[in-house]
């Protein structure tokens, strides 16, 4: 009887630690206007600049992007909506997790997910 109550229990504490629910993606907004998007490691967020928007990759709370201004491109642009900083943030973020970094942008990848042409 014991042995039947102890495999009751391996089996149910088994069937329990393998039935996890993925986190989603959760959203935070400060007063500040700026946009967090995060999961456990793996976090972004845009930022005002003067003249437009920039965003910051953050790895385990340690910054390793900081993006003030549209990349591939030549000079100093920065976004002009927050959506489209976000939108770039998003993309780059997810070739990280794809294991890509730096993560490199080409304009034609930009270009196909903002729906605007940039050149």
């Amino acid at each position: 009887m014991k042995v039947f109550g102890f495999l009751l229990l391996y089996s149910w504490l088994v069937s329990v630690s393998l039935v996890q629910t993925p986190e989603k993606p959760h959203l935070k907004n400060n007063d500040y206007g700026i946009l967090y998007y995060y999961n456990d490691s793996l976090q972004f967020e845009t930022h005002p600049l003067s003249g437009g928007w920039g965003y910051r990759i953050y790895i385990r709370y340690k910054l390793i992007v900081n993006q003030p201004n549209i990349p591939a491109l030549s000079g100093n642009q920065p976004f002009k909506t927050q959506t489209h900083a976000r939108k770039i943030a998003e993309l780059a973020s997810s070739k990280i997790t794809q294991g890509y970094l730096p993560p490199t942008l080409s304009i034609e990848e930009i270009e196909n997910e903002l729906n605007l042409r940039l050149k």
